[in-house]
């Protein structure tokens, strides 16, 4: 049998005799750092214009307004936002609330985020029911900026192959 080798393979060698996988892989941790940085900017920019990834957040119930003092959704304390933070991992990165966030009180805000996100249905001690409706404030931001995000992985690819 015999094999005949077409295209750039001489570009090939010298590409991988240059320790192609670990400048790969520095160029891809780089890659995650300005892709996370960026999505944690871009998730509390959304937050406080009401509109994470261009979603505007469903209005306050006026009692929740004059309860608060304010009409801002997912802003009382700061705690919420200030805990929106990046993780960075070998191979990955993760952006959004840490399990371990809690804020002043002792509630998990990773908990606090997912009703946020999602929404809830809350039976409250007096016997009313509280329905809090979702007003997601990541997933819009991750789905906004997807094609950023991988064309950053393109482009640090290209980076190192040439």
């Amino acid at each position: 049998m015999h094999v005949e080798k077409i295209g750039h393979w001489d570009e090939v060698k010298k590409l991988l005799a240059g320790n192609l996988g670990a400048k790969l892989a520095a160029a891809l941790r780089e890659a995650n750092l300005r892709n996370a940085v960026f999505l944690v900017r871009e998730i509390k920019r959304g937050i406080r214009s009401q509109a994470p990834g261009g979603q505007q957040f469903v209005k306050l119930a006026q009692g929740t307004i004059d309860a608060k003092g304010s009409s801002k959704a997912l802003i009382d304390t700061g705690f919420l936002m200030n805990s929106v933070t990046m993780k960075l991992m070998p191979d990955h990165a993760y952006v959004g609330l840490l399990a371990s966030a809690a804020n002043k009180d002792g509630d998990s805000l990773a908990m606090i985020g997912a009703i946020m996100e999602y929404g809830a249905t809350i039976q409250h001690p007096s016997g009313a029911t509280i329905i809090i409706p979702p007003r997601p404030f990541l997933h819009p931001v991750m789905e906004k900026y997807r094609p950023q995000v991988i064309e950053n992985y393109r482009a640090a690819i290209a980076g190192v192959m040439g």
